[in-house]
């Protein structure tokens, strides 16, 4: 009888283990994976070489338009998301870098919103008369996706008769989340009881 009630106290404890296991791996599912640029335009305070700020993002129809999801772009938990999706983009002052976090972009496919908030520290990589190149760090968003920390980059040039302004956005895959140490010590207690179990069924010589 205490074999038997061994063996159905061993099986339960594994149980619990494979279930806790199992609990562990969909809390580290989720993250999001992927790459996403949009293309448009945009108006700056001033000349490129000494701008502060975006006064107006628009798409590439102009002023009035929303900047779109750049063709062949997306990749990862962005695949889906289908060319020329229309985009928003909040004007920010990068120069000096904003002091709080700050929406970057949002737009929204069917039922699902896709948005990225940007870090406070702006990174000017390069600025003149040609080009301004920024970028920074952020957190990127899914709906049905965990929030997943991220890079960003935006290449505004001079070209044409009014600056051409492409953004790219990537999301880095983060690392599984560390069990809580209660849980461990919950599972790892269940050893020392199987070995008492076993050692009192053990018959006597």
């Amino acid at each position: 009888m205490k074999t038997n009630f061994l063996k159905q106290l061993a099986c339960g404890t594994v149980a619990m283990m494979i279930a806790a296991g199992f609990t562990f791996g969909a809390k580290a599912q989720g993250y999001i994976n992927g790459d996403i640029s949009f293309v448009g335009g945009a108006t700056l305070s001033g000349p490129l070489a000494s701008a502060t700020a975006f006064t107006a993002i628009f798409g590439p129809g102009g002023t009035g338009t929303l900047p779109q999801v750049q063709g062949w772009s997306q990749t990862g938990d962005y695949a889906s998301v289908p060319t020329g999706t229309l985009t928003t983009f909040p004007v920010f002052t990068f120069n000096p870098s904003p002091g709080s976090s700050f929406p970057l972009w949002t737009f929204t496919v069917g039922v699902i919103t896709y948005s990225f908030q940007a870090d406070p520290g702006i990174t000017i990589d390069l600025q003149n008369s040609k080009f301004l190149d920024l970028s920074g760090t952020g957190t990127a968003s899914i709906t049905g996706f965990l929030d997943t920390t991220g890079e960003w980059s935006i290449v505004d040039t001079g070209l044409g008769s009014s600056p051409v302004f492409t953004f790219g956005a990537s999301a880095e895959l983060a690392g599984p989340p560390v069990p809580e140490p209660s849980v461990f010590a919950l599972l790892v207690s269940f050893v020392p009881i199987i070995g008492a179990f076993a050692y009192r069924a053990k018959p006597k010589a």
